[in-house]
């Protein structure tokens, strides 16, 4: 069976999940599948971090998007898509997620909560929905190692991974590495491990992140 290995050692983001699956070749179906499904242009550019070569995702998008307008869109999407069960379930699930975490942390209901109130939450779902659906990862293995946060861990962001069980450590980096909608995906995707495999031979796609650090700010996906 085809193993998916997460490597977030410079954390996670919904935009570096699609950078990383569009490096192992989704990209044409995560731009068709959102622009089919939402009507948006998204593009990916080619990008070195300390020279390590990367996908980045790249959108204008910054339209304010309350959580029942994110569930309509998910909704549509899949239908529009043709979502299988499991894609369904995932990209549900992913929110879901998201919204439970945002709303105890912030003790509010319906608002226009950090994470959750753009557009670009709806593009990250449903672009890795249809980018894990193009490497065949919900009828895979997929793992993910212990996620780096950053000093400064957006707190939703560590309210998911505690509550999926997911090892994960700050590193010596000032920012917020791993964002509400990158723990999500991963934790509604792969089952996190302590100790990494043995990897000898692999497909790697790296997504980018969009600051830059003194160490490649890169997600990897491995396909072994």
């Amino acid at each position: 069976m085809t193993k998916l290995v997460f490597v977030p050692e410079m954390g996670c983001s919904g935009d570096m999940v699609l950078g990383a699956l569009a490096d192992l070749g989704a990209g044409d179906e995560i731009k068709e599948g959102i622009r089919t499904a939402l009507g948006y242009k998204i593009s990916f550019k080619d990008a070195l971090k300390h020279g390590v070569h990367a996908k980045i995702l790249e959108t204008d998008l910054n339209e304010k998007c309350p959580p029942t307008r994110i569930m309509e869109l998910i909704r549509s999407s899949a239908d529009i898509l043709e979502f299988d069960d499991y894609q369904m379930k995932f990209a549900w699930d992913t929110f879901e997620t998201i919204l439970e975490a945002e709303k105890s942390i912030h003790r509010i209901d319906e608002a226009y909560m950090s994470d959750i109130a753009n557009i670009d939450t709806v593009v990250d779902i449903v672009g890795a929905t249809i980018g894990l659906g193009v490497l065949d990862a919900f009828s895979s293995d997929v793992i993910s190692g212990p996620v780096a946060v950053g000093t400064r861990p957006a707190a939703a962001a560590i309210y998911i991974l505690k509550k999926k069980k997911f090892n994960f450590y700050s590193r010596d980096i000032k920012h917020e590495l791993c964002t509400p909608t990158g723990a999500s995906i991963i934790a509604n995707i792969a089952q996190g491990v302590g100790k990494m495999p043995e990897m000898k031979k692999y497909k790697e796609g790296c997504g980018g992140g969009s600051r830059n650090f003194h160490l490649p700010n890169v997600l990897r996906l491995r396909i072994l």
